[in-house]
């Protein structure tokens, strides 16, 4: 991290804050490569373009994904990687649970050999408590964000 950068850790929350667009996509290029083995749902909560989008890319990138595509109007996108899959999905645009069950993903939740990131988790309490990772993106500045971490 650049000089700018501060990480504070307490309990099993991490807090990075004041990170540029390189640093955020360096954060999530490393979470990618430490996850890339591992069944993990990551849930990603902030506002409009607070970095969700930008972090999903750069983890993918380590999965060696080369194009990762916003879901906002496909909602949910498949990639696969080292015989694993990688789902992206995009609540923006969903409003009630019947919309998840429509999608399977409460079948994906419990599935193996895959990674899943979804932005906008927060839009459902119930997914919310099914991530086993929550980032949190709040905007600085306009090339500054802080993400938390929490471990659920």
């Amino acid at each position: 991290m650049a000089k700018n950068a501060k990480i504070t850790k307490e309990n099993h929350k991490m807090l990075y804050q004041n990170l540029s667009l390189s640093e955020l996509q360096a954060l999530a290029f490393k979470l990618g490569l430490n996850y890339q083995k591992r069944d993990i749902v990551i849930g990603l909560v902030g506002n409009l373009g607070s970095g969700k989008t930008t972090f999903a890319k750069s983890f993918a990138k380590a999965l060696k994904i080369k194009k990762l595509k916003s879901p906002s109007f496909t909602i949910l996108s498949v990639y696969g990687f080292q015989n694993r899959q990688l789902f992206h999905l995009d609540f923006y645009r969903l409003n009630h649970l019947s919309e998840l069950e429509e999608l399977g993903v409460k079948e994906l939740l419990a599935g193996k050999n895959r990674i899943i990131l979804i932005e906008w988790a927060d839009k459902f309490p119930k997914i919310l408590k099914a991530c086993d990772l929550i980032l949190k993106f709040k905007i600085i500045s306009n090339n500054r964000r802080n993400v938390t971490s929490y471990n659920t």
